[in-house]
């Protein structure tokens, strides 16, 4: 297991890294995001000893890092950098064999299981072909498999990949990372990652840095979101759940100037699908539209994450948690506006309503075609309960779909 406990890298003057806390246990394929200068290598750099600390800790094992000798820690990490030279004209056999070497013992040669670790390495990313071959005679990719084969060939307990795909083709990005993950089953894996799809569906959890901090951390549907994305990386982009791998799938929009709504500040509460159209027809009417909070899988997220709105979100079946709850209260609080739909209640959505009922200023435009405020009701009464609370109180207004927007665009009382 990786530890780093409060730290701080300094280069010079400028921290780098600040107060980084994180684990990556054994079994775990973490992956770490951010932009360019964000912290990503350094991070690598701190956890196998490249640089030093100013503040904190890093444990591998238990252990600290400082109680380890130079011959411990190769034998227990390995690194796959972002750039690899090859200098001498070694075979691509031999420098496969490198990775051996910590687990060698002086001038001993290597055993029949040294070989076996080097061959089983060169299998398993798809360069036996090229053992005989010298290393400055093969393609950039194809040495950064061999690289990614030397780390292998390690055995190590801790590996660390510094974007170690980036060079090669989708084909082998794939495969590599796949193998990778089955083997992070018996080590701890950490790579930095650019490609966010990749991200999102190798690891099992994602750490997000941004000048030298750790922004958000956690499941790749938890942590890739429109609203992290735009935040983070400055990009306007959908995040969807794929049907077939249930992992965040992530595509890029436009980015527009001049369109920014300025119309008023609409918080959607919907689920089930009721409210995708509303989003849509609020959002091109201009108005400033927020959502949730919703699961990843449901349609009305969907919806919102192709306008690159933001949604509150939750995995699916998952409660509502006390992060969604404060900002579901922000959400609701800055709104002029709050848009309820007749999405079904139950137990794991509830707090929708109650966080509503709670905020007693906003006022909310319930959208239903006959005129009543129902909603299928799957907590035994209680959702019913803050309906009939909000609409005693004056605050619910109940409105047809074709009503809504000259309710939410016009200014004045939304109530009449």
């Amino acid at each position: 297991m990786i530890e780093l406990s409060g730290l701080d890298v300094n280069y010079g003057a400028r921290k780098v890294l600040d107060a980084i806390t994180l684990e990556a246990k054994t079994g775990a394929f973490v992956g770490i995001i951010g932009p360019n200068g964000s912290g990503k290598t350094t991070l690598l750099k701190a956890v196998s000893r490249i640089v030093a600390p100013a503040a904190g800790i890093v444990k591998l094992d238990g252990r600290p890092l400082d109680a380890l000798s130079s011959r411990e820690l190769a034998q227990s990490i390995a690194v796959v950098p972002q750039e690899t030279k090859a200098g001498f004209d070694f075979t691509v056999r031999d420098v496969v064999l490198m990775g051996r070497y910590p687990r060698l013992g002086r001038f001993s040669k290597e055993t029949k299981a040294d070989l076996a670790a080097c061959d089983r390495a060169m299998e398993l990313t798809g360069i036996t072909h090229l053992a005989a071959r010298p290393i400055n005679a093969i393609s950039g990719g194809e040495l950064q498999r061999a690289i990614i084969a030397r780390a292998l060939a390690q055995e190590p307990r801790h590996l660390l990949l510094d974007e170690a795909t980036s060079h090669l083709d989708i084909s082998h990005q794939v495969e590599i990372l796949s193998t990778i993950r089955k083997l992070s089953a018996e080590i701890a894996v950490v790579g930095v990652f650019h490609d966010l799809n990749l991200a999102a569906y190798f690891c099992d959890e994602i750490i997000v840095l941004k000048n030298g901090k750790i922004v958000t951390a956690g499941t790749p549907a938890g942590v890739i979101t429109p609203k992290t994305l735009a935040d983070v990386f400055g990009i306007t982009a959908s995040v969807s759940i794929h049907p077939e791998t249930g992992k965040p799938l992530v595509v890029l929009l436009p980015q527009t100037s001049g369109t920014t709504p300025v119309g008023r500040r609409v918080h959607v509460i919907s689920g089930g699908g009721t409210g995708a159209s509303v989003i849509q027809a609020l959002h091109r009417a201009g108005c400033r539209v927020t959502t949730g909070v919703l699961a990843l899988n449901d349609s009305d997220y969907a919806a919102a994450a192709r306008l690159a709105l933001p949604c509150i979100t939750e995995p699916p079946f998952a409660p509502i948690t006390g992060p969604s709850h404060t900002a579901l209260a922000q959400q609701i609080g800055e709104a002029d506006i709050v848009v309820l739909t007749a999405a079904p209640f139950g137990q794991g959505n509830l707090d929708n309503l109650r966080v509503l009922a709670e905020e007693t200023t906003v006022p909310v435009l319930f959208v239903a075609e006959n005129g009543k405020a129902v909603v299928p009701d799957f907590t035994g009464g209680v959702a019913t309960a803050y309906l009939d609370r909000m609409a005693a109180s004056g605050r619910l207004t109940v409105v047809t779909g074709s009503d809504l927007i000259s309710r939410c665009t016009t200014k004045g009382d939304v109530s009449r």
